[in-house]
């Protein structure tokens, strides 16, 4: 089977996020175990968490998590093994909870424990910029001598930068003078994915080390660099990594192509890494559990395309 599974980061959560997943009773376990540890009815978030609250690190990424754990719970039982996954950011996480490494409370507590450490690493204070339309040497330039690096590099002309509020306002100016036709900022608080978050990452390997996670089932690709990870120990390392570096999710998605991957499947929240897969990879079937009605209708597009 030449499925690779995709596990979205932060950014596209909404209160109705797990409405799909309610009839399924193992996608309902999930829900009911991520609403009791972070102490929120996840099926009623629209009247229990104001929108932008939903952006703090300390239930989305929890939140992230559950969402593809709990799609996964619903489809793994309906299609074959896939060829490996990845995930995006805190999506990482989930990938090894969906490959068997972690179960899913185990999963969702260390989620909440990384969001923690991340709030906590006062110098990582900031925001994130994405740009598209300039390459990554002319992005390094716009980065180099200010409080600002590339955090995520999606694709030849497409990253996140992350940095202090008044640089990304001026890197966003120079950018869009310089030929970006997106420059947009992203609703988070925190300069993830650089050396702003050294001191997390040193916290979190910790916490992972005492975790007492197995080796995944199936191949997780590294945020760091595209590898295929086999074993808990080089995740750990992995994990704890693409906290205080950048995240290449360009080189994971040439990875899983070079693996043999014939479709890509993201369990949501959202469609973000499916839809930048059809701009960069048309010819390479790309969908998100977003894009379904009902866990029967993906897990039809999964058998329709995956074999």
């Amino acid at each position: 089977m030449g499925l690779v599974i995709l596990c979205p980061g932060q950014g596209a959560q909404h209160a109705a996020m797990f409405a799909t997943l309610t009839a399924d009773p193992l996608a309902r376990e999930v829900i009911e175990a991520a609403s009791e540890l972070v102490d929120l009815d996840l099926l009623r978030l629209e009247t229990t968490v104001p929108g932008e609250r939903l952006f703090d690190n300390a239930i989305a990424q929890p939140l992230v998590c559950a969402a593809a754990l709990g799609a996964w719970h619903a489809l793994s039982s309906r299609i074959d093994t896939p060829l490996a996954f990845a995930g995006y950011s805190i999506g990482e996480l989930a990938a090894y909870g969906c490959a068997g490494a972690l179960g899913f409370i185990d999963t969702l507590r260390l989620a909440q424990r990384r969001a923690a450490l991340m709030d906590a690493c006062a110098r990582a204070t900031g925001g994130m910029l994405a740009l598209r339309g300039l390459n990554e040497a002319h992005v390094r330039v716009l980065c180099d001598g200010r409080d600002a690096a590339i955090a995520i590099a999606n694709a030849d002309d497409h990253f996140v930068v992350g940095g202090a509020h008044g640089v990304l306002e001026e890197i966003a100016e120079r950018a869009a003078q310089q030929g970006a036709h997106t420059v947009r900022r992203l609703p988070v608080s925190i300069v993830s994915h650089t050396a702003a978050l050294s001191d997390a990452a040193s916290a979190f390997e910790t916490v992972l080390g005492a975790s007492g996670a197995r080796d995944p089932d199936v191949p997780v690709l590294a945020g760091i660099d595209g590898s295929a990870i086999h074993g808990w120990p080089r995740a750990i390392q992995s994990l704890a990594a693409q906290l205080r570096q950048t995240i290449r999710w360009d080189l994971c998605t040439e990875s899983a192509i070079e693996r043999g991957a014939t479709a890509f499947f993201e369990l949501g929240p959202g469609a973000a890494l499916s839809r930048m897969l059809q701009q960069s990879h048309p010819e390479i079937p790309a969908r998100s559990f977003a894009d379904f009605r009902s866990i029967s209708g993906a897990a039809r597009w999964i058998e329709s395309v995956a074999y």
